[in-house]
């Protein structure tokens, strides 16, 4: 029997509507079968792939609310990070007046989208959340456990139950799916891409550059938010040790990733400084050649001597004292004088095994975070290990400063020294400018390391 058939297609931005009437009152099983049918292959084929999305809005800045209960007298506090999980710098805080209150972190001015750190002043506990432009975001802590905190947002709530996992390969599972279901979350994108890198080893049938050139792809280096990735520093130290520590691998990574770089770039201060820290982690594996390529080949400049002089002198600071002083050479003898007044001279110093000499100003603020923490790492591998370790304190700063100082950070232990008034030279001698500034010496008074290194301190002792 003749039948008329109508077929309507209507498009839509993502799906397409199928209007099929069929004129014939016989089969009308059938019919429906070719309804579906038609419909679902059209449908099927014809629609663009969706996404989930954030709502988008023309607002800068953020609004962050959190209802808080049980924390009157406690101060909140918002951070960012530094490259990694030890530096963060406090952006706003808030004293809480209240056992019931709800108070609010606002910034009106336009922020790089990056991840926040909320935690209460004094208090190890921390939890990280996502914040980009426009958010208005609402969370509730009950009690001074910062882990505690919870919201209602997908993403940040998500994101908070991920951070409580331990590590393993599941926990990076879940990361990737959090970071599939919001692919236009810029800054989760940068933190899952260096948290799924930061521990990946080079397969063996690969060769090193191609195996660098992929931990780099899908990156744009000039992202702001990396510098603000609190795993940005553990992605940069897989990126280079993917390779041998030496003069001609470095360089290539160097190359690699300051490639089409300057000093007017976003992200150039960040990773030029974080290249001359790691290269003096890496001194006793006598890489002076590249301290000075890296200088030369991206800093030594008219642009950065012109635009960034302060980045310039700091650099050409750090180049020294790969040539002066470098690994493998004896720290020279020089004369001081005691905290009591007495004279000192570093002849005088008991070698142990391992020494260490720190110059310190107690008005530096990392001063005041390294130096006690440092003084009770060295305090209980010396207890693991059951052997001294030499340990030399020198002020660099104000005298007047210097014994509130030592007795607040667990130096009395230590030989504290200073200059001789007057004395300018044994400063510049000993390349002893910056603060804090370590040597790390052998028993024979050698220079072994040129900064802190707590398990390099442990293993020496343990050879």
């Amino acid at each position: 029997m003749l039948q008329t058939i109508t077929l309507v297609l209507v498009n839509t931005k993502n799906y397409t509507i199928v209007w099929l009437k069929i004129w014939n009152k016989e089969n009308q099983m059938k019919k429906i079968l070719f309804f579906l049918t038609i419909f679902t292959s059209v449908f099927l084929f014809s629609q663009k792939p969706t996404v989930k999305t954030q709502p988008t809005t023309k607002s800068d800045g953020y609004t962050i609310n959190i209802k808080t209960e049980n924390l009157a007298g406690k101060t909140i506090k918002l951070s960012i990070y530094s490259g990694n999980y030890k530096q963060s710098y406090k952006i706003d805080s808030i004293k809480i007046k209240t056992d019931a209150e709800t108070i609010s972190f606002k910034q009106k001015q336009r922020i790089i989208p990056v991840i926040y750190q909320m935690a209460i002043s004094g208090k190890p506990a921390k939890s990280d959340i996502l914040v980009s432009n426009g958010n208005i975001l609402n969370f509730a802590l009950k009690g001074d456990n910062a882990n505690d905190l919870t919201t209602n947002d997908v993403l940040n709530k998500s994101f908070i139950e991920y951070q409580k996992m331990p590590v393993s390969e599941q926990k990076n599972i879940v990361l990737k799916m959090l970071q599939a279901k919001f692919p236009q979350n810029e800054a989760l994108k940068i933190f899952t891409l260096f948290e799924l890198r930061k521990t990946l080893k080079k397969p063996n049938n690969i060769d090193g550059v191609t195996f660098r050139k992929s931990l780099l792809n899908g990156l744009n280096l000039n992202d702001k938010a990396i510098q603000l990735m609190p795993n940005a520093y553990a992605f940069l130290n897989n990126f280079f040790s993917s390779m041998p520590i030496d003069n001609e691998n470095y360089k290539s990574g160097v190359d690699l990733l300051l490639n089409k770089q300057n000093c007017e770039s976003p992200n150039f201060k960040f990773y030029v400084e974080w290249i001359f820290k790691n290269l003096e982690l890496h001194q006793s594996q006598n890489i002076n050649d590249t301290a000075q390529y890296v200088f030369n080949q991206y800093v030594n400049s008219k642009t950065c001597l012109d635009k960034q002089k302060t980045f310039y002198d700091a650099i050409f600071k750090k180049l020294s004292s790969f040539t002066k002083l470098p690994v493998g050479a004896v720290l020279p003898e020089f004369e001081m004088k005691k905290i009591n007044g007495e004279a000192y001279r570093f002849s005088d110093f008991k070698k142990e095994k391992v020494n260490i000499v720190m110059f310190y100003d107690p008005l530096c603020e990392h001063c005041q975070t390294e130096v006690p923490k440092l003084t009770k790492e060295i305090e209980d591998l010396e207890k693991e290990t059951n052997q001294k370790v030499g340990k030399l304190a020198v002020l660099n700063g104000n005298p007047s400063l210097w014994k509130d100082f030592v007795d607040k950070n667990n130096l009395k232990d230590w030989e504290n020294v200073t200059y001789k008034d007057g004395d300018t030279k044994t400063q510049e001698n000993l390349d002893a400018f910056a603060n804090p500034k370590y040597y790390i010496l052998d028993k024979e008074g050698k220079i072994i390391l040129k900064t802190y290194g707590y398990s390099f301190v442990r293993s020496q002792l343990l050879k």
